[in-house]
């Protein structure tokens, strides 16, 4: 997170509190970054989720609602260029989503191309023997979360900014939102990761 007071002094390039800190079995404090945020990385319903969300009164006709409008989104994604891009994008196929752009959903190439993401995805619906239904969800975003040392936000509130398209950075609610974890076991569990808006 950017912080314009350790900009305005120059002494330090970031700051860390003891609780960040997660081994103590080495003396190299080298720093290590194991991912970093992504614009338009979205979040996706899981069997965990749908069970939180299913405690907390969401009904099943509302879920399969979701999914068959899923598969739906995808199955159209041969035949509207519009909807190829969205679907690519969503996956982080920025390259064959330029493709699709360039030469069109006729060209050979890009259909079988664009055919294989569409089966891959369905086919998270059927891995293994248990059922899942990893939806993606247009309206959420994966996060990072950060703390907030000034205290600007009351307990129970969380400031998202995220890129849209043909936006840039936004910050898209003033509303409800469902932030939850990946995994998450248990209804108390909903409060980080992933956030879901609901209008």
């Amino acid at each position: 997170m950017l912080h314009p007071q350790l900009d305005r002094e120059k002494k330090h390039l970031v700051e860390f509190r003891h609780s960040m800190k997660k081994f103590s079995t080495t003396e190299n404090t080298t720093f290590s970054v194991v991912d970093f945020s992504k614009p338009y990385a979205f979040g996706r319903l899981n069997n965990d989720i749908i069970v939180l969300l299913s405690s907390l009164g969401i009904t099943n006709e509302n879920f399969l609602k979701k999914q068959n409008e899923y598969h739906d989104w995808i199955t159209e994604a041969s035949q509207d260029a519009a909807k190829a891009v969205d679907f690519l994008s969503c996956l982080g196929q920025y390259p064959l989503a330029e493709t699709v752009l360039l030469k069109g959903l006729d060209d050979p190439d890009v259909s079988s191309k664009l055919r294989k993401f569409q089966n891959d995805e369905l086919g998270k619906f059927r891995k293994g023997e248990k059922p899942r239904a990893p939806i993606i969800v247009h309206k959420s975003r994966l996060l990072f979360g950060v703390c907030d040392p000034f205290q600007v936000l009351r307990e129970g509130e969380v400031f998202i900014r995220i890129s849209v398209a043909r936006r840039g950075e936004t910050t898209p609610i003033h509303g409800d939102v469902l932030v939850v974890r990946n995994p998450c076991l248990h209804a108390g569990e909903h409060w980080r990761l992933q956030a879901i808006w609901i209008y």
